[in-house]
């Protein structure tokens, strides 16, 4: 911690010295350096959007054999815990026999509701009782791992509600098509609640139906989401469970799958869960995500362009796990990009007495400008594909998600940063009150 610390104060103390010293070769560097970046991010989206356009696999919903599901489902301080145990239990077919909830939980209520229905439920429901832990996801998860005796492992956070058929489809996928993990669609119910989680709902949309269904079409790593993500037990073992000190761990853990060359596919079922309602526990749970990003960013930099991984991956889909590792980064040269363009406008007016950045940006500097319109393309058209509205209704939340990319996004990248440097890991829990229930999925 201390080395890390000390190591960002001279990293911003050397940039400032190198601005004021050297103003006109620093922004040249930063002028080509963001162009050359964003050339190459959107035309990396480009193939990914062009891919993700395209129908989900749909496995179908008659495996060879039904393997037997262990569902773990986290929970802290959950007040719908009990909708969630009977949507998975009763409402979601698998055969009985085949599938059990692993509930693993710290709080006293979770104790009382997961005990009572196992009582109900015995060999079904597994109560986990955690009195000395860290108080991580992760941890959580490897904790309950050992008392699972399925073959598939499912992450169903509290305030999910998998659709009818998720469990069936899981399983065919795995069984039938020889897929190692599966990811299912997160679809956002609240999504009418306020402007904040119509665009959260956009994003998903954007981010599961296109971005991720693009990267498994192309064979490029695929990141699992928190939930609705199903793995083999065996590969779970294999790659040594999940990182308790990271706090993206579904991020992480998929990283070493795909190195290890586990096939990682988004298929055509879907988990409903809410989104946050305020700016608040939005920022919270981005910059969560945000920083297990980054942690792995420095756990794997290095080993991603190692000579034996590249020659086992290839450049390009090593490059395809630093390419959403980086999204941090990326989100905060929005703010880079906009600055320097600020700063050549005040000079051009002649409002600034300085020229430092006459002559300086390349013709071609404005491209990148027409690849950022994949990025609200992918959360209209997404939402589209999604049912969440109608077009002319999803058009109006466009100056909303602009805001949201350009404002909030950054501002969660700099709270990641700033934790990261500065603060010891700890879980920023996201509050689930249960707004998002869509009864109709029954």
């Amino acid at each position: 911690m201390k080395i890390r610390r000390a190591s960002a104060i001279l990293a911003i103390v050397a940039a400032a010295l190198l601005l004021i010293f050297f103003p006109r070769p620093v922004f040249l560097v930063i002028a080509y350096g963001i162009t050359v970046i964003y050339l190459i991010w959107g035309i990396y989206n480009l193939a990914i959007v062009i891919a993700g356009l395209k129908a989900p696999l749909d496995p179908g919903t008659r495996p060879k054999r039904f393997p037997k599901l262990s569902l773990i489902l986290p929970a802290r301080n959950e007040p719908i815990l009990s909708r969630t145990i009977e949507i998975c239990l009763n409402h979601v077919e698998y055969p009985e026999d085949k599938k059990e909830l692993i509930i693993v939980t710290e709080d006293p209520y979770g104790e009382r509701i997961s005990t009572w229905y196992s009582q109900i439920h015995p060999g079904k429901i597994i109560p986990m009782i955690r009195r000395d832990y860290f108080p991580t996801k992760p941890s959580a998860l490897d904790d309950s791992l050992t008392v699972c005796s399925g073959e598939i492992i499912g992450i169903v956070d509290v305030e999910d509600v998998p659709e009818r058929d998720t469990f069936l489809k899981v399983a065919s996928a795995i069984e039938n098509h020889g897929i190692d993990s599966v990811q299912a669609i997160l679809r956002i119910s609240n999504e009418n609640d306020n402007w904040i989680t119509k665009v959260f709902a956009m994003e998903y949309a954007g981010w599961f139906r296109i971005g991720l269904n693009g990267r498994s079409k192309l064979g490029l790593f695929t990141p699992l989401g928190g939930t609705g993500n199903y793995i083999k037990r065996d590969l779970l073992s294999e790659v040594g469970r999940w990182d308790p000190l990271n706090l993206a761990e579904d991020a992480e853990i998929a990283i070493r799958l795909y190195l290890s060359g586990k096939r990682t596919v988004l298929i055509n079922a879907r988990h409903w869960e809410e989104a946050p309602t305020n700016f608040k526990a939005w920022l919270r749970q981005r910059t969560r995500w945000f920083r297990g990003w980054l942690q792995s960013l420095s756990k794997y930099l290095l080993i991603l362009f190692r000579p034996s991984v590249l020659r086992r991956l290839g450049f390009i889909k090593s490059a395809s796990i630093l390419a959403m590792l980086v999204s941090p980064i990326m989100v905060v040269l929005n703010w880079v990009a906009y600055g320097m363009t600020a700063y050549w406008l005040l000079e051009y007016f002649s409002i600034l007495p300085f020229s430092f950045t006459a002559d300086l940006f390349p013709w071609w500097s404005l491209l990148p400008l027409g690849f950022n319109v994949l990025y609200y393309y992918a959360l209209v058209q997404g939402a589209l594909l999604e049912g969440i509205a109608s077009p002319k209704d999803l058009v109006k939340y466009v100056p909303h998600a602009i805001f949201y990319m350009n404002g909030m996004m950054p501002i969660a990248a700099m709270r990641a940063f700033y934790q990261e440097v500065f603060e010891e890991v700890y879980w920023e829990k996201t509050a689930h009150p249960g707004r998002g229930v869509k009864w109709v999925t029954f």
